[in-house]
């Protein structure tokens, strides 16, 4: 019985044990087990990495790889290698990184387009015509008889009110005549309530006092039916082709008056040499009042066919005409069209503007941006605009009480500070205060540009008006 006993003892102390330590056996085995197993599989891949590596050095082209992995390459030279590696790493991706950022600020992009512009696709330039008599001595003398019957200006006779009348060319430069001219105040005062537009307008000689004989593309033509009577910066001038709807107000941007389709319109010439506009003038001296630049003659001017004829906006080109010459001038046309692929680069890359890619004006063109920026300026610092811009809507046009303003703000409203991070030396803006600051202003991506060439030859008025009628030329 006891031998039994013990043996029965025995065993249920052998269930027990393996009861107690089967719970510990599925509880840890497992994870241990996935340990050992990923611990393998690790080894198992650094060591075909190692492998593989040793391997592609030891049959890459790269030079020096080969000696890094070679097991009889001495620890002095395997280090020289590594250094040398690393150097040319460097300087690879250095060549490789400038030649991306390069090609980011000006990527090529290239757009297969039909060969060859059509002529028809140029359009003849604007033309200006200013006589440098900006004041009609017929038209003041007329102003100084209706000024003059007012009760303000009866202590006044003919003669001190037309010298008083003489200052109203500082509207032009903004200068005083000479030391005696009359105080701003005092012509302002006796001029009364006037616009000064339509003043100036009145007291510019006409065209049809300028222009005696016109001919376009060989066929003679009445002078009043090829120009008209428009503003440009010189004040109001004879005009040929000018195709700017208004010129006494600049439209806001909200207004959608303007659209590329206008570009299909006006003169064309087949630009051959001796076709293109012609033009006869007649000087009046005796009709000399106020002269803007101290010479004789008349100011010829050239602009794109809608940009406001305005100097510091650019697309503009001015030449003196004498008394007795024949000026002959040739126009160089040079169409650019970007392409509208390139439009998806951001202006800032490209550095330039679509038409229809600004908020601040309806129909994009550098000068016109240049244009209102420069006279948001002078609206700002002197709450009006000369009267030779175009008006801007609710504002008000600059008169005789505003020349002190405008003449503070000449130099700088005339002086575009471009958008670069550093502004060259050779601008010179320092001296204009830093010019006016207009970011938003880009050249136009698709335009049209011109050169010109003059010619002067010198006549003899009384040699030629000897020529008897049947030998001249129809247009004469």
């Amino acid at each position: 019985m006891s031998s039994r006993n013990q043996r029965t003892s025995h065993n249920k102390n052998l269930v027990k044990n393996n009861l107690s330590k089967k719970p510990v056996g599925v509880l840890f085995s497992p994870a241990k087990r996935k340990k050992e197993l990923e611990d393998t599989n690790l080894e198992v891949l650094k060591e075909s990495l190692k492998a593989v590596s040793k391997e592609y050095c030891a049959e890459s082209s790269i030079c020096g790889l080969k000696h890094l992995v070679d097991d009889n390459t001495p620890f002095i030279e395997r280090i020289v290698w590594i250094v040398i590696l690393i150097v040319g790493l460097v300087c690879s991706v250095s060549l490789v990184w400038a030649t991306f950022i390069k090609f980011y600020r000006a990527p090529l992009v290239m757009t297969q387009m039909p060969e060859g512009v059509s002529v028809s696709k140029i359009i003849f330039p604007a033309v200006g015509i200013c006589s440098n008599n900006r004041i009609s001595k017929r038209a003041v003398t007329k102003l100084a008889k209706e000024l003059l019957k007012e009760e303000r200006n009866k202590n006044y006779n003919e003669e001190e009110m037309l010298s008083f009348l003489f200052g109203l060319g500082q509207l032009y430069d903004y200068q005083p005549i000479n030391s005696n001219a009359v105080p701003h105040m005092k012509l302002h005062r006796i001029l009364g309530e006037y616009d000064v537009q339509d003043l100036m307008r009145s007291l510019t000689p006409r065209c049809e006092d300028l222009l005696v004989r016109c001919v376009w593309n060989t066929e003679p033509k009445n002078c009043l039916e090829l120009f008209d009577f428009r503003l440009t910066m010189n004040g109001y001038c004879c005009t040929f082709n000018y195709l700017r709807v208004y010129d006494s107000i600049f439209l806001g941007k909200d207004s959608r008056t303007r659209n590329i389709d206008m570009y299909k319109y006006g003169n064309k010439s087949s630009f051959d040499f001796d076709q293109g506009l012609k033009v006869l003038l007649r000087l009046n001296e005796s009709d000399d009042f106020y002269y803007n630049i101290p010479l004789q003659g008349a100011q010829l001017t050239f602009s794109d066919a809608y940009d406001f004829p305005d100097a510091p906006s650019g697309s503009y080109a001015m030449q003196i005409i004498n008394p007795s010459v024949q000026m002959t001038v040739i126009v160089t046309a040079s169409f650019t069209e970007a392409s509208r692929d390139i439009q998806h680069i951001p202006i800032k890359l490209r550095k330039c503007r679509f038409y229809d890619e600004s908020t601040y004006l309806p129909f994009y063109t550098y000068s016109d941006c240049a244009l209102k920026c420069r006279m948001s300026f002078l609206l700002n610092k002197c709450n009006c605009t000369p009267f030779n811009m175009p008006k801007m809507v609710n504002s008000r046009t600059c008169d005789m009480r505003d020349v002190p303003c405008l003449r503070i703000y000449k130099a700088q409203s005339i002086n575009i500070r471009p958008d670069v991070e550093q502004v060259p030396l050779e601008l010179e803006l320092d001296m204009v205060g830093g010019g006016i600051s207009c970011p938003m202003c880009c050249p136009t991506c698709s335009k049209t540009t011109y050169s010109y060439e003059f010619n002067n030859v010198l006549i003899y008025p009384d040699d030629l008006n000897t020529v008897p009628d049947y030998d001249r030329e129809d247009w004469l």
